[in-house]
């Protein structure tokens, strides 16, 4: 692994990386064949990669780097305390022969895996569209355009799903020869979830496409999306619950539906996936606020609930990651709803119009 910073010397502390006013980060390649020294790695045989000690704690490897004593050792990354075994203390007694002892940049050998095995997972790409009905014709026809220029950019064996969301989740099959849509409702009553399994509804062999064989298809569904009209959305409107917002979009409660729609597969069907959620209008927030007499702007400073942060965590433990596009210029809780993105490993994008906006360029 390659690591290349951007001044010659780290920081002693953070007090003097923002005293000095000089941007400080690092160039990292992993899989690298020599390192920022041009150094090829020291190679640790089959034999004796097994027995190389990890730390309790961050499962980091020992090396070099770290703080020895003669029964214990220091993890440079968590600062846990690790006890050598009997077998580490004796191999370590005659540290010239370690290789891991002679460089930080190592190559372990590890056993090869039985491939070909009709039993082996196939950790197969998942990207997930889930876009906003309760929106206006002109946001629909912009993520259109931005997921069918995302169609052609991905390669084969990329599995692909379809999901909307305003009063009602639905979910697309576009695998057959007649393209099947399963709605799910979202009830004013409930408690932030739907009252049945999306799974249930669709299996989700069914919803997630192979790219190669249903671009055609994809495209064809993409066409039919159109906005929600108003009366449609009048059993959901005034909802009150966490995730579901008033004027009949259920985000929170959609997004927390798909999530664990993912997860029971994660590591059957996919390794990880990647969620592209695309919200409308938020127009709701301001509204909410002004009804009480508030200063909407000054309201929506601090987070206003936790329920993105949580769905969050959801999101990491199902494998997925999720990347939010908003498209509004009026008051966005984005004080909550950026947990769900950055703490799943994704991004919060915020566009003010759809005239002006990048968002094909950034998808």
């Amino acid at each position: 692994m390659a690591i290349r910073l951007t001044v010659s010397k780290c920081p002693a502390d953070p007090k003097v990386q923002e005293g000095s006013g000089i941007p400080w980060g690092a160039a990292v390649t992993p899989f690298a064949v020599h390192d920022e020294k041009g150094i090829a790695p020291v190679i640790l045989p089959l034999e004796k990669s097994h027995a190389l000690p990890r730390c309790d704690t961050c499962w980091a490897y020992f090396s070099s780097l770290y703080e020895t004593e003669q029964y214990s050792w220091r993890c440079a990354l968590c600062d846990s305390v690790n006890s050598f075994s009997e077998a580490d203390i004796v191999r370590y007694s005659s540290p010239q022969n370690c290789p891991e002892l002679s460089s930080s940049f190592i190559d372990l050998e590890i056993k090869e895996e039985n491939h070909g095995s009709e039993n082996e997972f196939q950790g197969q790409p998942v990207f997930v569209a889930a876009v906003d009905l309760s929106a206006s014709e002109e946001f629909l026809e912009l993520i259109k355009s931005a997921l069918l220029a995302a169609l052609e950019a991905l390669e084969p064996g990329v599995l692909f799903g379809l999901a909307t969301f305003s009063h009602k989740i639905g979910l697309y099959d576009v695998q057959g020869p007649v393209r099947v849509v399963k709605s799910v409702f979202i009830p004013p009553e409930l408690d932030g979830h739907v009252p049945i399994e999306l799974e249930d509804a669709m299996p989700l062999r069914s919803f997630l496409a192979p790219i190669e064989k249903n671009k055609e298809n994809i495209a064809a569904a993409l066409d039919t999306l159109k906005p929600t009209s108003s009366w449609e959305r009048t059993t959901a409107a005034g909802q009150g619950i966490e995730g579901v917002t008033m004027g009949g979009r259920g985000f929170g409660v959609a997004m927390d539906a798909i999530l664990n729609y993912l997860g029971a597969e994660q590591g059957v069907t996919f390794a990880l996936a990647r969620v592209f959620a695309f919200l409308s209008d938020t127009r709701r927030y301001g509204e909410q606020y002004a009804s009480k007499g508030e200063d909407a702007d000054k309201a929506l400073l601090p987070e206003q609930t936790s329920f993105y942060k949580d769905l969050a965590g959801v999101a990491v433990q199902a494998g997925v990651c999720v990347d939010i596009f908003a498209v509004t210029d009026e008051c966005t809780d984005l004080a909550s709803l950026k947990f769900l993105s950055i703490d799943s490993g994704g991004s919060l994008f915020l566009y003010a119009n759809t005239d002006d906006s990048t968002l094909p360029q950034d998808l």
